[in-house]
């Protein structure tokens, strides 16, 4: 496959699962627990997927900003499911995924090490 479209998968799945992940935060309702959680476990699984697959393509290795962005992933993946127990903490639980999506951004764009 061509590593283009390993690149539009991972951005489009990355993407979507932050935009999950704040929608869940936004309205944390029981009813809407099953559908938030599926999809942000399919979304989780396609982006880390595909972002394995592009390093693997291009042949980086696993370099530490790649360590850095599978631990924001690991976040970003858990705040869906805590955002239902933590109904009261959900400006602080959005704080975080925005600071893990900048941490990650940061490390892909820059590469310090």
């Amino acid at each position: 496959m061509n590593t283009q479209i390993f690149l539009l998968l991972h951005l489009t799945s990355v993407i979507l699962m932050a935009g999950v992940t704040f929608a869940a935060l936004a309205d944390p309702h029981p009813d809407k627990r099953r559908q938030f959680l599926m999809m942000s476990g399919t979304l989780s699984l396609l982006a880390v997927m595909s972002g394995f697959g592009l390093a693997g393509m291009m042949r980086i290795g696993f370099p530490g900003w790649v360590m850095v962005k599978v631990v924001c992933w690991l976040v970003l993946s858990g705040l869906t499911g805590m955002a239902f127990r933590m109904t009261g903490q959900s400006r602080m639980l959005a704080m975080v995924a925005a600071g893990v999506i900048l941490l990650a951004v940061i490390m892909v764009t820059y590469k310090p090490f």
